[in-house]
């Protein structure tokens, strides 16, 4: 029985991180999708989603927490996707909100833009943003040897994030966003995770939403 629901819309979006979290762990969840948003959405906390509902053993509904970071961290350090060492899970988190900088940078443009003016901006998003974004990273990554990972040789939810940025960002961005030549140690992140066991099954799996 799953004990979590991602509640979300039929779409990768804000949530994917949340469901790459609860796949590398192994844990079982299902999608909710809604079904009226008009009248669910005064029935979240912050009238929002993506949100996690957590079940208790009997398979009720026991709580919904909204906010795709707060759900991401709860579920990786609930599940061993987190490093040990306090200090190491401060400077994780810091990455993962960088991230997240960029994540909404790229929502900003493409929802919230009008469409006549997106193109100007997702290539200053290209250009401008994106290098810097990515120079920063490299530091961390070239620091731990380039291996595919952050810190040491452990998958934790901020490899999962990273994935999921640059899958999203070359998707969107004509596919050079971020590459093996403006970015090798990143996309040495990516690929890491794109071939850890469980992630590649959910890739092929029919459980992967594909937009």
């Amino acid at each position: 029985m799953s004990r979590y629901s991602v509640y979300y819309f039929p779409a990768k979006g804000r949530a994917e991180p949340i469901r790459l979290v609860l796949e590398a762990a192994g844990v079982a969840y299902d999608n909710k999708y809604p079904q009226d948003w008009a009248s669910e959405k005064s029935s979240l906390p912050f009238g929002q989603l993506p949100a996690l509902v957590i079940k208790d053993d009997a398979g009720k509904d026991v709580r919904t927490v909204a906010q795709t970071s707060a759900i991401v961290r709860y579920l990786a350090t609930k599940h061993g996707l987190v490093h040990d060492d306090q200090e190491t899970r401060f400077i994780a988190d810091s990455l993962a909100e960088s991230m997240r900088d960029i994540m909404d940078a790229y929502i900003q443009i493409a929802f919230r833009t009008p469409e006549a003016d997106r193109p100007e901006k997702f290539a200053d998003l290209k250009a401008k943003t994106i290098p810097g974004f990515i120079a920063a990273h490299t530091k961390y990554l070239e620091a731990n040897g380039s291996n595919g990972y952050y810190f040491g040789n452990k998958l934790t939810y901020v490899e999962l994030i990273l994935f999921n940025l640059i899958s999203s960002l070359n998707n969107a961005l004509g596919g050079d966003a971020v590459t093996k030549e403006n970015a090798p140690a990143l996309i040495k992140v990516h690929d890491t995770v794109k071939q850890h066991p469980k992630i590649a099954e959910y890739l092929a799996s029919p459980r992967l939403h594909q937009r």
